[in-house]
């Protein structure tokens, strides 16, 4: 189990140790098929470390959101990539690659819950009904997986830490296809907002 509010050693409400296994939530952003395509040869890597990471949480009792994009939708009037959007979600739906790969979601419980926001939105937090979902059950750390680290990892990462979560991001359960950039974001910009792990890091820390 986590440490508790209770112990001494960790009693920094900013520590992610801080919150029991209740409070905290895994999010497992935009692994989209098309994206996974797109990430670099390290987005075989973080999907496989993000498919680990939701194993362990279902067992630690960590909530586990699958936060997508609503494939449906367009993009809001006063996006400037618009157009852009609209042309990667007509590919998505027309290529059948807007699902998850099946490591992340089979054998789901009705715990598991699946948030989409509009196209143009790149914070997981503009999913409809997140924020208010993460208030009600007393969510207060959010460990990130993701596609990719400069797109909803980052852009949900400084918009999590502004609305006072604990955040905390999986260094090998992320990627990027500039992989430099990944680098750089998880080395100095993540870092002066909340926590960069490695998954085994996070799991050790909840022994």
């Amino acid at each position: 189990m986590a440490s508790t509010r209770s112990d001494p050693v960790l009693a920094d409400p900013a520590d992610p140790g801080f919150y029991p296994p209740s409070q905290t939530a895994l999010l497992l952003l935009d692994f989209h098929e098309m994206f996974l395509q797109h990430a670099g040869p390290s987005a075989v890597t973080a999907v496989a470390t993000a498919a680990r990471m939701r194993r362990w949480a279902t067992q630690r009792g960590i909530l586990v959101i699958h936060a997508l994009i609503d494939t449906s939708k367009l993009a809001f009037p006063s996006c400037k990539d618009a157009n852009r959007y609209k042309t990667i979600v007509a590919a998505m739906v027309s290529s059948g690659t807007s699902a998850e790969p099946t490591s992340l979601t089979d054998g789901a419980d009705a715990e598991e819950l699946i948030f989409t926001r509009r196209p143009g939105h790149i914070s997981a937090l503009k999913s409809s009904g997140l924020m208010d979902f993460l208030q009600e059950r007393g969510i207060a750390s959010l460990i990130l997986t993701g596609l990719s680290t400069s797109g909803c990892v980052l852009r949900t990462a400084v918009q999590a830490t502004d609305a006072e979560f604990v955040v905390t991001v999986v260094r090998d359960g992320c990627a990027d296809a500039d992989e430099e950039l990944h680098k750089i974001l998880m080395e100095k910009v993540l870092t002066s907002r909340g926590y960069v792990m490695n998954a085994a890091e996070i799991q050790e820390m909840y022994e």
